[in-house]
């Protein structure tokens, strides 16, 4: 019995440690050069990105989910949320009525001191019901940050949260982003250039140049002059948000409680504000 036992332990054994050296193998062949990891964004060529395009956006919500649902301790609300995104997912557009269960919801996590529970629920009704130029959600949000202790500066693209593996940070009361970040929020091209040390960004007709701790940028050719340079910080280049983001035609707002910057895309609602024109010229 002892012998039969002393096998399966080691077969046990054997099955978890196999894929953790795997893991780890394939982990240091990853990128291993010390330059900073910007890298240009692929244009959207055929249906098929589209596509894959989507399918992120969806697992990206999925997870959201899933890491709100963990987070919630209480389980009659976190029954009461997964019941109202069920009754979301059969509705094109979330009612006043649903929008006041969400904040019922967060404010029950308050009381219940599930403070973490009620962020996570307040930032999941923001991505539903977010309108640009309408930045009242942040004011909750950023109440709710600094109750959980919260002390990152964290940017928002239409109100969805920029993802990044570093945080933006502020120096000389300017904010700082991660120069992929951004650029995948706002749809741009990027192309980051060792030999100069310069970063390439393109976003339709604009072209933007900016240099390495160099407090100017060349923007369709002129020069412009910048209150912060573009840094190098932990392998990563951060570029001054606020400049790029007005470059690429989106509005910046900065809230102070919370941290956050708030960013409005003004040419994608343009570009679609387009498409749909042009969608109902083609049907009539």
């Amino acid at each position: 019995m002892k012998k039969a036992i002393s096998t399966s332990l080691v077969a046990i054994l054997l099955a978890t440690s196999v894929p953790a050296a795997l893991a780890a193998d394939q982990e240091s062949k990853g990128n291993g050069n010390g330059k900073p990891e910007v890298k240009a964004e692929a244009k959207d060529k055929s249906k098929e990105t589209s596509v894959k395009e989507s399918d992120t956006d969806t697992d990206d919500e999925d997870s959201t989910e899933a890491s709100t649902d963990t987070n919630i301790k209480d389980v009659k609300l976190k029954k009461q949320l997964i019941e109202l995104r069920q009754e979301l997912k059969h509705t094109a557009e979330i009612t006043e009525d649903q929008i006041k269960e969400y904040e019922q919801l967060v404010a029950e996590l308050e009381k219940t001191t599930d403070k973490q529970g009620a962020l996570d629920v307040q930032l999941e009704l923001l991505q539903r019901t977010y309108q640009k130029g309408d930045h009242t959600p942040f004011k909750k949000l950023g109440e709710l940050l600094e109750n959980t202790g919260s002390t990152e500066v964290k940017a928002f693209v239409d109100g969805k949260q920029v993802n990044a593996d570093v945080a933006p940070f502020v120096q000389g009361g300017r904010a700082l982003v991660p120069v992929r970040a951004i650029s995948s929020a706002l749809k741009a091209e990027v192309n980051w250039k060792p030999e100069t040390r310069t970063v390439e960004i393109s976003r339709g007709e604009k072209s933007i140049t900016l240099y390495l701790d160099k407090k100017e940028a060349t923007v369709d050719g002129k020069t412009i002059s910048l209150d912060t340079a573009p840094v190098l910080k932990n392998g990563r280049v951060f570029l001054p948000l606020r400049f790029i983001s007005e470059q690429l035609n989106a509005e910046v707002k900065w809230q102070e409680e919370g941290k956050i910057v708030i960013i409005d895309d003004i040419q994608a609602a343009k570009e679609s504000d387009q498409d749909t024109d042009s969608s109902d010229t083609s049907a009539k």
